[in-house]
Formats: C-alpha cells, sequence, structure tokens
C-alpha cells in the first residue's frame, strides 16, 4: 500500500475536535488503548496530520515527531513503531519462516502461512486490524486487516487470509526515520 509517499500533503494540525474523534476510533477499534492514551496523546502535543494524494484516501497522523498511526476508510491503523512500542495493542498472528520474506516485498498474508508448522492464527474476525509476526521474530513486521475470520481460514485454508497494509521497509516505514 505504500510503496512511494512523494504526494504527501502538508501538513495540517488536528483540531481538539479532530483529536477526541481520532481517539474515540481509537477507543472503539482497540480496547487496550484506553490504559496508553496518555502515553500515545500526551497533553499539549502537536498533533498533525498529512493527506496521501492517491486513490486510497489516506491520512498519516504524527504526535510530535513520531508517526503514530494513519486511516483508511474509518479504520485507524497504528504504525509499526507503535506497535513495537505497545505490543498488546492488536491481535498477533504468525506466519511460518517461508512466508517471512514475501511480507516484507509486501504481499499479503497467505492462510497455508497462518496454520502450517511455525505459524499461529489466534482468533479474529474479518475485516479486523492485526499485527503480522514472523516465526522466531520478536517485533510485528506487518500490519494488516483480516479478510475472514479465524474459523472460515482454519476451514478453508486458501487464499489471502490478511490484507497487508503497512509493513517494515515500505515508505510509511522509511518516512519514520527522516
Amino acid at each position: 500500500m505504500f510503496k512511494k509517499l512523494e504526494d504527501l500533503s502538508k501538513p495540517t494540525l488536528l483540531s481538539k475536535t479532530g483529536v477526541k474523534e481520532l481517539k474515540q476510533s481509537f477507543n472503539t477499534q482497540y480496547p487496550y488503548f484506553k490504559e496508553i492514551e496518555d502515553e500515545i496523546f500526551p497533553k499539549k502535543a502537536n498533533i498533525q496530520s498529512f493527506k496521501l494524494r492517491s486513490e486510497y484516501k489516506v491520512e498519516i497522523v504524527q504526535v510530535d515527531k513520531d508517526y503514530i498511526c494513519f486511516t483508511k476508510e474509518d479504520l485507524v491503523i497504528p504504525h509499526l513503531k507503535l506497535v513495537h512500542k505497545f505490543p498488546d495493542l492488536l491481535i498477533k498472528q504468525q506466519v511460518d519462516a517461508g512466508a517471512i520474506k514475501h511480507i516484507l516485498s509486501g504481499s499479503d498474508v497467505l492462510a497455508p502461512g497462518l496454520i502450517s508448522q511455525g505459524g499461529s492464527l489466534n482468533p479474529a474476525e474479518k475485516g479486523q486490524v492485526v499485527a503480522i509476526y514472523g516465526e522466531g521474530k520478536e517485533n510485528a513486521m506487518g500490519i494488516g486487516i483480516m479478510n475472514a475470520n479465524s474459523e472460515q481460514i482454519i476451514k478453508d485454508p486458501k487464499g489471502h487470509a490478511i490484507q497487508l497494509l503497512h509493513h517494515l521497509g515500505d515508505s510509511l516505514w522509511q518516512l519514520s526515520f527522516k
């Protein structure tokens, strides 16, 4: 999804209402957020957003100098660095070692990589945002949306199980180091 970020708009400060709506979206989607809200959104923080001019209609949110999330349609999706800092924010799905290089190249997660030896499929619903881990790896390597619920994937382990949205090394990841 984030191959090139050349079409980023200039940053705009989020209004108090915008920040409140963003926090509400986080609270609705991620139950653990309430416990870490003040760490992510400190008082008097400079919160701004960048719009990505593309067919995706994505907005990237930055708190002070840290990119924390992006929005896509009605979803608020945390940045990988935020998931590394707060690993309990998202449900963890683990792929086998053979899938790691494909995911780091931007491929979606296929069902066999989750249910084979080395993979681990935790309960999740279709449309839920999840963190993608690799077998034997400590930190998440990607974030995606479940294309089917876990039970359906176990019953029919074929096809794209998780749509990859953001991964280590993509343009959004690289932007966080500039």
